[in-house]
Formats: structure tokens, sequence, C-alpha cells
């Protein structure tokens, strides 16, 4: 039975909380996400889409010091996203067996890839739910 070997791990966004403190184009950004970084726990095509979309739109006005962070984060949930594409299945199917045996090996070794880089993520994705606590006073952390 082959299965893809890496699980992804969602860490930002589990419930967003508080108001947006700090101001300009960055909070606003953020606030506008607020729901679908706090609904980004779903792993379903859609919810990666939105999640992508959101975080390259927080990326192109974050301050200089998170900017990449930002851009990293979308980037690798893009990469999702297209993996999912090319290998012509869902996201959320990934735990079916069916589904996952019926893939070539260049499918599953593309969406590894992708899995592997989005998870390499994780500290920026932790460390931007701190900054975006401390700069705009919204709440993107687990709960």
């Amino acid at each position: 039975m082959r299965r893809s070997t890496l699980l992804l791990t969602v860490v930002l966004g589990l419930g967003a909380l508080g108001g947006c403190s700090g101001g300009g184009p960055y909070c606003e950004a953020v606030d506008r996400g607020r729901d679908t970084l706090a609904t980004f726990g779903e792993r379903t095509d859609e919810a990666y889409a939105a999640y992508a979309e959101v975080t390259a739109d927080i990326a192109a006005v974050a301050p200089s010091d998170v900017r990449q962070e930002w851009k990293a984060i979308a980037k690798a949930t893009r990469r999702v996203v297209k993996a999912q594409k090319k290998a012509g299945v869902r996201l959320q199917d990934m735990d079916d067996d069916e589904v996952v045996n019926a893939l070539t090996q260049a499918d599953i070794d593309r969406l590894d890839a992708a899995y592997e880089a989005f998870n390499d993520t994780k500290t920026q994705r932790k460390d931007m739910v701190r900054h975006v606590h401390d700069e705009c006073g919204i709440d993107l952390s687990e709960k």
C-alpha cells in the first residue's frame, strides 16, 4: 500500500479573537482575512486556496521585517494547492487509501515535497501569530 508519507500540520488560525488595535494596511489585511485564517484547520482544497490568497494579500502589505515570512507561507500553501491539482486529487481525500494508492509515484513525490515545504513554515506561522497579536491586537492562536 502506497501512502503519502508526510502529513500537513496546521498551526495558524484556529481562533481569531480580539479587535485590531493597530492600524494601517497590514492590520487591515489581517482583519479582512481573519475568517479564512481562523478556519484554516480545515484540510480541504478550498481552505488551502483561500489561505494562500489571504496570506499573499497580507504579504503584499506586511512590514518589511515580516514580509518574507508571509511570502514563504503563501508560496508553500500555493505549492500544496498546485500539487493537489496536478495529481488530480482533492486534499480532503488524502486520507482515503484507495485514492492515495491510485496515485503515481511522481504524484506522491510531488505531493510529499509540497507538504514538506508547507510543514517547514511551521515556525514562521507561529511567529506570524505572535506578530499579528503584538502589532494588531488580533489573536489567531490555536484555541
